[in-house]
């Protein structure tokens, strides 16, 4: 359950005594926030490339590139990820892509990563943006349960890609 604290902190109630915030990332957040999407990777079954990995944390958190990285904290900790870019399209208007959405497997189930969608929707509003898009590995049907249940649904395209190097 995904409460308004401030007008950039967002809390999710864990368990009795536990809170996790969720807010921007900040540039003191970067390598926790590597750390989660290099894990998020190889949950995925891929391999991670650090040198990749580093440079999309890079564009977001320096604002190089118009997106936003949302960090899901327990105390210090940051116990969940989520990393969306901005993209305008002629058709679908303003996009908020989730590029990268990942919860410390020992926070699932608690609602870190119902919070962090909260403040993804709060940010998409802030933002202007149409839609959000996001892909889910077919494969991976706890995901696609996750997303159904905080709202989302297929756009009933294919995504096509072609690797460059």
């Amino acid at each position: 359950m995904a409460t308004r604290r401030s007008q950039t902190s967002y809390e999710v109630l864990v368990c009795p005594r536990r809170m996790a915030l969720v807010d921007r990332a900040t540039p003191v957040d970067r390598e926790a926030v590597e750390r989660l999407i290099a894990a998020y990777i190889a949950a995925e079954g891929l391999r991670s490339k650090a040198e990749r990995v580093s440079w999309a944390v890079e564009q977001v958190i320096k604002n190089r590139f118009p997106g936003v990285i949302l960090v899901a904290k327990e105390k210090s900790a940051v116990v969940g990820v989520a990393l969306a870019v901005y993209t305008p399209s002629a058709e679908l208007g303003r996009v908020l892509t989730v590029n990268d959405f990942f919860v410390d497997p020992a926070w699932r189930r608690k609602g870190v990563g119902r919070a962090l969608v909260a403040r993804l929707l709060v940010e998409a509003k802030a933002m202007h943006v149409d839609r959000i898009d996001l892909e889910v590995l077919a494969a991976n049907a706890d995901a696609a349960a996750f997303w159904r249940k905080v709202g989302f649904s297929t756009a009933g395209r294919a995504v096509w890609s072609r690797d460059l190097g």
